[in-house]
């Protein structure tokens, strides 16, 4: 039951007049405002039903002792009063190895105290508070977890001011790692307060809200952590991010962000910042600022200036970022806007302001009439436009733009054919139908605008095309439009649909506008140019069931077929296709290959379509090809009228199409009694992706039958390159049989494409794939230099940690102390922007930034680094630097050393020799043409053999495919058998060194 929420005492000695005055003279809070807040799909609601944002700040973890203590009520009086926060959030510090035991693990009573000052002080100030359990790794701690929420949601959870953040920022962990953690909370929390808003982090720094709005926690009030750093720009693409969750209906809170970089460190951004902010102001999301504190330089992410305390606070004794956050949080309107609304349109002006005040669920109704536009607005990309709408919906709450009447629809009618879209669309999930555009440059324009439907349209007298999808517009439908009278100012642009662009345009407009569908549209007559262009770069278009006419079709640009395919995998179906005594119409459907290498003539199919085509059918085939080198393009079962061939005309065409169903055609391929039945295909060895190490030796085999007639033929490709035709029932390459044994051998380091195609005795084909990868060969070095220096730049290492570093050799620092050891390298920016060390004992500090002490050449061949003043023995100096299967590797070059950072716990393997010794090392022939035999290969038992002729084996190394030691196994003999029970089935590397010689190569385990 809910207890009586008792925030205000009563005045009891002022007389009541004065009362009453003197209350209406005070500014509400933010939670006499607002209220309880609910989640309502990707919103968060107050009490009013009004989409709500708050702004505040985040205090520092509450067991560092490198900051001034702010956890008290006068910081929160003061942030109330003069900052006009509306929130604030308590991080409170689990355990953390540098806390020397002041976290909540160890110190639960001390932790505790210390944050309720604070919760007890924002319920005083009427703000919302966050409670967040502060760590990395909180699954660790989930029993402690659910106790403390429990106890928490018993005592404030009938106080609408607070809020549950069951996990601060996860790393590594999986979603579902993360989700198993938040539900065992969440219970604890719900029994308690059933209502109170919950906030779940999300993987890889509580970044990856997409992952989690793809398997949401079921419960009815959550929301999902986003963390960004305005300053370091791999960070702008979590607005994408952040998007597709809010698209797949989940709410996001922003309990961290920063103007500076994701280390804490660097320069406030401020263009980007306000960039974020207009992003979490126009979609209602609700953010604190990291962080409260007043910590030293680097740290340029304090609010406060460094050991200036509460009175800095008071005293605006404010660093930059300070500065900028004060400003954004007292100027943040906690209200974004009310939820959906409905807007009833009978003037231009309406439709227009409906349109740009647009939010997800937004109804705009037209009344009927015709709308004569006098003046045009900027749209997208600076076009001149008539209407213009930018705002995003999503899956359960589109945008809604349509006529009052489907069969009476308002007519939108520009002022001329020269210049002018009716309409451009730039967001997400837009819902338009029912209405009818006419006189202008272009009818309907949509860019980047995905997930949205144009459904009953009527579009003609226009100058250009009807409808275009452009600048990577997918997922996409059209749906009963009705297009007439195009291109009237260019009658080589006016078709009536267009998809994608032109590869002129693929600079300015994104080319993948894919998965669009066409459907139950009537297109035509007086259309200048084809129905339908599906330019290069596309993939998944479908047309269906529409009806084309060709009367009008001007011939102007080349346009002599209904429709032009010029992407991948093109679906034309259950269309009817009118000649209407057009003497223009060459062909049916173009097919092109236009060169891009791109999403460009491959795999279209053309099927169950109605060619009437009158007296001209001897002249007009149903599809033609017309440019370049398309591949698998299939065309079958089409009517024409009269009966007549597909293919009347000899123009090469038929070479480049297969008159059957394919196997990845959009509708299964039903054999039909009479008609010729696919064969199948498939790889028996291997039988899916395989990597090998360069040097490898490949064979393959493969499987085709025919159920209605034999196999003529099967080829094998690598990457469309045509290695040899079996004409024979027995399908192997690589074989002691085969007429060259080495013919898939000799692959570089790369990938490749392998593919089988079955040919039957009446022509049709079918196909099957897989992927090899060559890799080099993953044993380790002769020594620990790991190739440096390395002829390649260094690779990146995006904000990576590492828990254990290797101190390969001697005269290296000791380093046992270490805790993690953090780089964050982007190559594409030239930009190091960590490279630090956290000890575990605070010798000789507990954070480390290597950063300014270090000179460093990463970008380019022979990457190194040089360290000084590290204030770590034996650490300063010189280094070549490399990447060993994604560990990074620091190699000294005047001392004997190498420092290997991994997660692994094992160090690598590898023999620290001497520089001397090295030269001097003896060298070992590898030739894989040996006298050392594996056998057998696959094996299908717990063991192998290795044996050796004219000499002795030494050693066996067993690899896996990343390069990690898993048997080491010594011999003096000339067979050894080999116990391989404990490896799992899958393919390894393995090094058999003899007296003499020394092989590498793959086995399987099945």
């Amino acid at each position: 039951m809910k207890k009586k929420q008792r925030i205000f005492k009563k005045l009891m000695y002022l007389p009541l007049v004065l009362t009453l005055f003197s209350l209406n003279l005070r500014a509400q809070t933010p939670v006499e405002r607002h209220g309880r807040l609910q989640v309502n799909g990707n919103r968060i609601l107050n009490q009013s039903g009004e989409i709500t944002s708050l702004a505040g700040n985040s205090l520092f973890w509450s067991n560092a002792g490198d900051t001034s203590d702010y956890y008290n009520a006068e910081t929160i009086d003061f942030l109330a009063e003069n900052w006009n926060s509306s929130l604030i959030r308590i991080a409170m510090g689990v355990k953390e190895n540098w806390d020397g035991g002041t976290g909540y693990i160890d110190s639960p009573e001390a932790q505790e105290t210390k944050i309720r000052k604070v919760i007890d002080a924002a319920i005083a100030n009427g703000m919302y508070v966050i409670i967040d359990w502060h760590t990395h790794e909180a699954e660790l701690y989930t029993d402690e977890a659910v106790a403390f929420f429990t106890r928490m949601a018993d005592l404030y959870g009938d106080t609408p001011n607070v809020m549950y953040e069951v996990y601060n920022e996860p790393i590594n962990q999986s979603w579902p790692v993360i989700k198993n953690y938040a539900e065992q909370v969440i219970a604890g929390i719900r029994s308690k307060d059933p209502d109170n808003l919950i906030i779940v982090g999300t993987s890889n720094y509580s970044q990856e809200v997409d992952v989690a709005s793809a398997n949401p926690i079921i419960d009815n009030n959550v929301a999902y952590t986003l963390h960004f750093y305005a300053a370091y720009t791999p960070h702008d693409n979590l607005r994408n991010v952040a998007q597709t969750a809010l698209d797949n209906n989940v709410a996001l809170f922003v309990t961290e962000w920063g103007t500076i970089l994701n280390t804490g460190q660097g320069a406030p951004d401020l263009e980007n910042t306000n960039t974020w902010m207009s992003f979490l102001k126009e979609r209602g999301i609700s953010h604190a600022n990291w962080s409260l504190s007043d910590k030293a330089f680097p740290e340029t992410g304090s609010v406060v200036q460094a050991g200036q305390g509460i009175s800095g606070l008071i005293n605006d004794q404010l660093t930059t970022s300070g500065q900028i956050v004060k400003e954004i949080i007292q100027n943040w309107d906690t209200t974004t806007t009310t939820g959906p609304t409905t807007s009833e349109c009978n003037t231009i002006d309406c439709i227009r302001n409906a349109m740009e005040t647009a939010q997800a669920g937004d109804e705009i109704i037209i009344a009927s009439g015709t709308y004569n536009f006098e003046d045009k607005i900027v749209g997208a990309f600076n076009r001149d436009v008539y209407l213009y709408g930018s705002a995003n919906g999503n899956s359960a709450n589109p945008i809604i733009l349509r006529g009052a009447s489907a069969t009476n629809p308002p007519v939108f009618k520009g002022i001329d054919y020269t210049d002018g879209y009716l309409l451009s669309i730039e967001g997400d999930y837009w819902n338009i139908k029912d209405i009818e555009f006419k006189t202008g440059s272009k009818g309907i324009v949509l860019d980047n605008s995905n997930h949205s439907t144009l459904q009953n349209l009527i579009v003609h007298d226009i100058g250009e095309e009807a409808i275009h999808l452009r600048d990577g517009s997918s997922n996409n439908v059209v749906d009963g439009c009705n297009i007439y009278s195009t291109g009237r100012t260019q009658p080589g642009f006016g078709e009536g649909l267009y998809v994608g662009s032109d590869k002129g345009q693929h600079d300015t407009y994104q080319r993948a506008c894919n998965d669009n569908t066409i459907q139950n549209c009537v297109v035509g007559p007086n259309v200048a140019a084809e129905g339908a262009d599906i330019k290069e770069g596309t993939m998944n278009t479908i047309i269906r069931n529409c009806t084309f006419s060709a009367e009008g079709i001007s011939g102007v640009n080349s346009a002599d077929a209904f429709i032009d395919l010029k992407g991948a995998y093109g679906f034309v179906y259950g269309n009817t296709f009118n000649l209407d005594d057009s003497d223009i119409i060459n062909t049916g459907v173009d097919f092109l290959d236009r060169g891009t290498d791109f999403n460009t003539g491959f795999r279209d199919a053309i099927f169950n379509n109605t060619f009437n085509l009158g007296g001209r059918a001897s002249e007009i085939s149903t599809a033609r090809k017309k440019q370049g080198s398309p591949e698998q393009i299939h065309v079958w079962d089409n009517i024409r009228n009269p009966s007549s061939l597909d293919f009347p005309i000899s123009d090469g065409t038929e070479s480049f199409v297969t008159q059957s169903c394919p196997v990845w055609n959009i509708e299964p391929c039903v054999p039909v009694e009479g008609n010729n039945e696919a064969p199948t295909v498939s790889f028996q060895s291997p039988t899916s992706d395989i990597s090998l190490v360069e040097g490898y030796n490949l064979q393959i085999e493969v499987i085709a039958n025919d159920n209605d007639g034999t196999i003529d033929n099967v080829k094998l490709f690598i990457d469309n390159n045509l290695v040899r035709q079996i004409n024979a029932t027995s399908y192997q390459w690589g074989h002691s049989q085969s007429p060259n044994t080495e013919e898939l051998n000799g692959l570089l380091e790369g990938t490749y494409i392998f593919k089988a195609v079955a040919t039957d005795n009446e022509g049709a084909t079918s196909e099957t794939q897989f992927t090899l990868t060559v890799i080099t060969e993953q044993n380790p070095s002769d020594s620990c230099n790991f190739n440096t220096p390395s002829q390649n730049g260094l690779e990146n290492f995006d904000n990576q940690q590492f828990s254990n570093v290797y101190v390969l050799g001697s005269g290296g620092p000791d380093l046992s102390n270490l805790r993690t050891f953090t780089i964050n390298w982007r190559s594409e920016y030239n930009g190091l922007y960590q490279f630090s060390i956290n000890t575990d004992n605070g010798i000789p500090d507990w954070y480390i930034n290597l950063k300014p002490n270090i000179t460093f050449q990463f970008k380019n061949a022979n990457p190194e680094l040089s360290i000084s003043n590290s204030l770590i023995p034996n650490l300063d100096g010189d280094y070549w630097v490399t990447s060993d299967n994604g560990n990074f590797v620091m190699v000294s070059k005047t001392n004997n050393f190498t420092l290997y950072f991994s997660n692994d716990t094992s160090a690598p393997a590898c023999n620290m020799l001497l520089s001397s010794q090295r030269n001097e090392a003896t060298k070992i022939n590898d030739d894989s043409n040996t006298n050392l035999k594996l056998f057998p290969n696959p094996a299908i038992d717990g063991h192998v053999f290795i044996s050796a002729k004219n000499e002795n084996l030494v050693s066996v190394k067993v690899y896996d495919l990343q390069g990690k030691l898993l048997l080491d196994q010594k011999a003096d003999s000339t067979l050894l058998r080999l116990n391989i029970s404990t490896l799992t089935s899958g393919t390894y590397v393995i090094i058999i060194t003899g007296t003499k010689s020394k092989k590498h190569s793959l086995f399987v385990k099945k």
